[in-house]
């Protein structure tokens, strides 16, 4: 009889550690199958939001690519403030990737536009990000073409380094300096939104002078006592008097540095120091910025 209850035992147990596996392996499956791809929508002041939405199925990158133009055209998050950033007309004839040159082919809607810059900045922006993607080539009707109508952004070199919502119009100055990406929170609508806004430093200025403008930029009151790079990690040392009360950072504008930061070149991390200590919250450690579950 005890024989019988030792088997039967371990027989429940068996089948219980099997379902904690089969359960386990289930929600695995359902987080490798979301993923969050970035877009770029419009608001009625013409900024460019970058919108992080969850799909759920990964794709090869010619699919991905047209997913991705199809939800800049598409009206469906007006409800959020957010409008598409190009014409819904607009068609993609063709997608080639040689060596690490991205040309992408569209119908002449393109040039229906009315903020040809807002359409080269988004454009680029998404069509840029993917790890073997370094350029970016636009035509038209499979041709070549140097300049929209409505925008002095040269088209025959077009990367990562172009940004959003650039502060200064394009220029011989872009190819002479680094972007930066510095963010602040914008109502639009009745929701918030970390809205980007590119800032060009010269290419030769030093690590503090760049991490100094980009805080400045965020809050004038942020004061910057040293900025170091190691590892890919920045560590910046600021003056007391950012924190509050409580001791800490508040949360939004700790996340508009952190944001902020990691534009700069070579940046994967940032630490955050106030006498000494390392005072960034576990909380910003994974940020989803203007995320919009679809």
């Amino acid at each position: 009889m005890n024989k019988k209850l030792v088997i039967v035992f371990f027989l429940i147990v068996c089948l219980s550690v099997f379902s904690c596996i089969y359960l386990n392996q289930d929600e695995a499956q359902d987080v490798n199958e979301t993923y969050i791809q970035t877009v770029i929508f419009q608001d009625k002041d013409y900024d460019l939001v970058p919108v992080s939405l969850n799909l759920h199925n990964q794709m090869e990158m010619e699919t991905d690519i047209r997913n991705k133009i199809d939800l800049m055209q598409s009206s469906q998050l007006q409800s959020y403030g957010l409008y598409p950033v190009l014409d819904s007309r607009l068609e993609i004839q063709s997608i080639q990737l040689d060596e690490d040159i991205l040309t992408v082919s569209f119908n002449d809607f393109l040039y229906t536009q009315h903020n040809d810059m807002n359409i080269v900045e988004a454009l680029t922006y998404v069509l840029t990000d993917y790890d073997q993607v370094e350029q970016l080539c636009i035509q038209i009707d499979g041709k070549d073409i140097s300049h929209l109508p409505n925008s002095t952004i040269p088209l025959n070199h077009l990367t990562k380094n172009l940004g959003l919502n650039n502060f200064e119009d394009a220029s011989t100055f872009l190819h002479e300096s680094v972007p930066v990406m510095i963010y602040q929170e914008k109502t639009i609508g009745n929701y918030l939104y970390y809205v980007p806004k590119t800032l060009r430093i010269h290419e030769r200025a030093d690590l503090f002078y760049q991490v100094k403008t980009i805080l400045n930029h965020i809050n004038s009151k942020i004061y910057l006592l040293d900025a170091t790079l190691k590892d890919h990690v920045l560590t910046i040392e600021l003056d007391s008097h950012v924190l509050l009360d409580n001791e800490t950072i508040d949360r939004t504008l700790e996340e508009l540095i952190v944001l902020s930061l990691k534009s700069l070149k070579d940046v994967e991390d940032v630490e955050i120091k106030i006498n000494g200590e390392n005072v960034r919250s576990l909380e910003t450690s994974q940020i989803h910025y203007n995320y919009i579950k679809m």
